[in-house]
């Protein structure tokens, strides 16, 4: 396990620092936070994470056994949420952020296991309001919209 905790700490720190440069791109808005920030704080999180994973593979606190197996249950949900990201980000590409996060939300919480129809809807509608509110209302920064709407 201690080769794949390196490499995957090795590969994320990458990401963290590329994701951490390209946010540093993205516009400010004047008397606001900017839409970079929140993007980078992630980057900084996920390079300390990964950090601290490198740092227990390299003294030898790496779990002993196999990383996990492609046969499981569980890694086929990996697949299909996988899928399901994929689909997102083609659906926010053409109808937008709101959208694709209705298709996007309950479709993984479908995934996790949730079956009740009014779970799925109210958490998914108060979700979307509540990134709405925060920040189109806010912040007063613009979500994503589609290409065709």
């Amino acid at each position: 396990m201690k080769k794949y905790d390196i490499t995957i700490s090795a590969i994320l720190m990458v990401a963290a620092a590329a994701l951490f440069l390209s946010a540093s791109n993205l516009p400010e808005v004047e008397g606001a936070i900017g839409a970079g920030t929140w993007p980078q704080v992630l980057a900084v999180l996920l390079f300390l994470l990964s950090a601290l994973l490198m740092g227990q593979a390299l003294t030898g606190h790496s779990s002993k056994e196999e990383p996990f197996d492609i046969h499981s249950p569980g890694f086929k949900r990996v697949l299909i949420g996988g899928g399901i990201i994929v689909v997102f980000c083609v659906l926010l590409k053409f109808l937008g952020f709101i959208l694709a996060s209705a298709f996007m939300i309950p479709a993984i919480m479908r995934l996790m296991g949730e079956k009740r129809i009014k779970v799925l809807v109210g958490l998914t509608v108060g979700v979307l309001v509540a990134v709405y509110l925060i920040f189109t209302v806010a912040l007063r920064l613009p979500l994503l919209q589609g290409s065709l709407f």
